[in-house]
């Protein structure tokens, strides 16, 4: 079975799904393609079940596991279950077109099996896929992040110096970025997995020139919170994320109220909010809660930071 990355990804689109309807009441080759399309999104939709089955053993956590985390790994895991039934490795898909009398061109689909031959099989692929995807980001590009004091650790150097060029406490900016990643465990991604370094939730605009990636986002409009698509910067390190972070605000007119009230941590990040920021009403008062937690209230270091 031949299904484009497009035609893969129509599940959540009404036009895909006008689209498919079309084709179904088309002749005998638009029927085949529309039944191929729709057994990779009923694909889909089973591989999310079962990642969501699979999260809900893992215990909460009330330091990370907010609402906003909480959208980021549902994001996430759309995004893995359309990789994997992308690569067609799992047989699902393939064996609902045989079931319902499409042709199937497929090594992984065989003759006269139904759904509990394909049980113990799927398994197996399931896994295989998982570990292609897991494998599919080159190494270089993963700084691994596992707590938030280890969000800290590697964080606080890079914080420093950009917290000295704008005139804030480090700490904001700490806050800040932990609030836009979910104290870096969910830093946006491009399709293949690389990580965009992203710690600010800047967006690529027009005059954007360096990377970016493409991700669903939530914005807030009235008040009321949306999922969008919308595209951002990616860069190399994390470095040149806190650089573009200080360029951003410095060259922005916008935000040049927000940098007069540098004094104040409350000043500023309500400064940025003000000027726009972000749509979320409450973006200030979340980061100035983060700002309060044990991890950055209590933090002190030593001018050259953390110690390896």
């Amino acid at each position: 079975m031949n299904i484009s990355g497009s035609q893969a990804d129509v599940y959540a689109d009404f036009n895909g799904l006008a689209q498919l309807k079309a084709k179904a009441t088309g002749g005998q080759g638009e029927k085949q393609e529309a039944l191929e399309q729709v057994a990779r999104q009923f694909e889909t939709v089973f591989l999310k079940m079962m990642l969501k089955s699979m999260r809900d053993t893992v215990p909460d956590s009330e330091l990370i596991d907010g609402e906003k985390t909480k959208f980021y790994e549902s994001m996430y895991d759309d995004q893995i279950s359309l990789d994997l039934s992308k690569r067609g490795h799992l047989g699902l898909a393939e064996m609902i077109v045989q079931q319902m009398g499409g042709q199937v061109k497929s090594e992984n689909t065989v003759a006269a099996q139904g759904l509990s031959d394909y049980r113990e099989a799927s398994v197996r692929r399931i896994q295989g896929a998982l570990q292609e995807v897991k494998t599919a980001e080159p190494s270089s590009n993963v700084t691994a992040i596992n707590s938030p004091e280890d969000f800290l650790h590697k964080m606080w150097p890079q914080a420093q110096q950009a917290a000295q060029e704008l005139g804030v406490d480090a700490k904001v900016l700490l806050a800040q970025s932990a609030l836009e990643t979910g104290w870096g465990k969910h830093i946006m991604r491009n399709k293949i997995g690389q990580s965009s370094h992203n710690l600010f939730g800047i967006k690529a605009s027009h005059g954007w020139e360096g990377k970016t990636v493409s991700v669903q986002t939530v914005e807030y409009e009235n008040g009321i919170a949306e999922k969008r698509q919308a595209t951002f910067r990616a860069y190399d390190s994390y470095q040149e994320s806190f650089n573009d972070y200080v360029q951003f605000l410095q060259q922005n007119p916008r935000y040049q109220q927000a940098l007069t009230q540098v004094d104040s941590n409350e000043g500023f990040v309500k400064g940025l909010q003000k000027a726009g920021y972000a749509t979320d009403p409450a973006y200030a008062q979340k980061i100035l809660s983060i700002l309060n937690r044990a991890q950055l209230s209590g933090l002190t270091v030593p001018a050259s930071g953390f110690a390896s």
